[in-house]
């Protein structure tokens, strides 16, 4: 009897742990959101810097971002990122899912990462970066 309450109880334990195991991480790194930068993974965000965010919009009424970071550290750095977009009143366009591109942050050097809006009535962004391997 003791020996089945045992092995239900690691049973239940063993199916918390696997579940929280099968959702994915959430944001990991930084986001660059309209000139401020949201830290999600300090060991990596403390060696970003965030040197400036230019948004425009092209002469077809798409936003057009160049976000410039600087790797503060002498290490070169592998990342992936990508641009979440939103319309006007703050609701993540999901029509075209969001890849995450690879990038290098090359040691003591600035990168500038680029993007355009998929739709004309985007009207903010939200720059997601994270170390990845790829």
């Amino acid at each position: 009897m003791l020996v089945r309450k045992i092995l239900l109880l690691a049973s239940m334990l063993g199916a918390a742990l696997l579940g929280g195991c099968l959702h994915p991480a959430k944001n990991s790194g930084v986001a660059v959101v309209g000139g401020k930068v949201w830290v999600y993974d300090p060991t990596f965000a403390v060696n970003l810097q965030l040197v400036k965010d230019d948004v425009t919009r092209t002469p077809q009424g798409f936003l057009h971002v160049q976000t410039t970071l600087q790797n503060t550290n002498h290490e070169d750095w592998n990342c992936q990122y990508r641009f979440v977009w939103f319309d006007a009143n703050g609701m993540e366009q999901t029509h075209a899912p969001a890849i995450l591109r690879p990038c290098v942050l090359h040691g003591m050097q600035t990168t500038v990462l680029e993007g355009v809006s998929p739709l004309r009535g985007t009207a903010s962004f939200r720059l997601e970066l994270r170390p990845g391997k790829y």
